[in-house]
């Protein structure tokens, strides 16, 4: 177990620090920021080892993004080269495995990108196995997307891994290009919610020697606004075709619509995503208004908004429309994500 470590965290790392600085051909200049992490558990060894290159801004743990990652199976009969992905999610304050049923979506979209670099290596599997008895072993094999076997015994010359990495991480890279421009990646949060995510995370915490908050942001302002005056023009129709007078208060108010029928009024919040929305943004204003006139609320989620990119400027159209009335917000639906703190006085 101990000479297992030293191979895994150090002389595993060590050559791929070093073959990644001669590498620059196969990988996309956008990508910048590769790095290299390996681990065989502390304390208690784990059952499958790892040494993983990772984006650090667009992978910063195991448990996000997509990653390439040699993979020691539990018997050491075999080892894998695998273009992977984070395969728990913390919820709680706990690691749970993702579904499989999510891992294989986001596997589909990722060979569906890779399609013409997968297509040069016939010798490439979809299935790996690990020999994993515990389910982070089962979840890189769920989560495999394309690997390259080495069998014990079978040591392949340096050359060989050399030309397998390359392979591997340049389809890493380009990988990461399509997620960076796709505003759908299964499995991860909406564009909207990943852009406030990481705008509260620079203004908290700045990194200057990492990438500029204009390149991690997935969605321009421009877009933004486009996306937004879509999903209020659904709910503003919809809510039209209902008999109810609307009138835009978004500017002023921390709600969206004020819909009047009859003697009934609405406070309507509108949300719009260019993806499944299943988890939208709240301002602690929106709750605390919401939570104040229920049962008055009506929620309104525009939902897989195509936004043209192409256009000046950007041009959001369609959407599918979800209604939840009246509106309640239920405490444990709600997840911080940043806190204002008062700092305690000296002494």
């Amino acid at each position: 177990m101990e000479q297992r470590g030293i191979l895994v965290r150090r002389e595993a790392v060590g050559w791929l620090r070093t073959q990644l600085a001669e590498l620059p051909g196969p990988v996309p200049t956008a990508i910048d920021d590769l790095r290299v992490a390996g681990s065989d558990g502390s304390g208690r060894k784990t059952e499958i080892p790892w040494v993983r290159v990772f984006s650090s801004s667009r992978s910063p743990s195991a448990t996000l993004g997509f990653y390439a990652v040699y993979l020691f199976s539990a018997s050491g009969s075999q080892a894998y080269l695998s273009l992977n992905q984070g395969t728990n999610r913390w919820a709680n304050g706990e690691l749970h495995p993702r579904p499989d049923s999510e891992l294989e979506e986001r596997v589909e979209w990722a060979r569906a990108v890779l399609a013409p670099d997968l297509a040069r290596r016939s010798d490439h599997l979809q299935m790996i196995d690990l020999e994993a008895m515990k389910s982070l072993g089962r979840g890189y094999e769920v989560g495999n997307i394309a690997a390259l076997r080495y069998g014990a015994g079978e040591a392949p010359s340096e050359a060989l891994l050399r030309e397998d990495l390359s392979f591997i991480v340049g389809a890493l890279g380009r990988l990461y290009v399509a997620a960076d421009r796709s505003l759908a990646v299964p499995g991860e949060p909406a564009p909207e919610v990943a852009d406030t995510m990481t705008m509260l995370e620079r203004t908290v915490r700045p990194r200057p020697r990492s990438r500029s908050l204009r390149t991690l942001l997935r969605l321009s302002a421009s877009e933004r606004t486009a996306i937004e005056r879509r999903a209020v023009r659904v709910a503003t129709d919809h809510l039209k075709a209902q008999g109810y007078g609307v009138k835009d208060v978004g500017a002023t108010q921390s709600y969206d619509l004020d819909a009047r029928r009859g003697g009934e009024r609405l406070y309507v919040e509108v949300k719009g995503s260019t993806s499944n929305a299943a988890e939208v943004i709240l301002t602690k204003n929106e709750v605390d208004l919401h939570t104040k006139v229920h049962p008055a609320t009506m929620l309104l989620v525009v939902s897989a908004i195509e936004l043209n990119r192409d256009s000046d400027p950007p041009e959001a159209t369609g959407g599918a429309l979800h209604q939840i009335h009246p509106w309640k917000i239920a405490e444990e639906d709600l997840t911080p994500i940043a806190f204002r703190y008062v700092v305690p006085g000296p002494g």
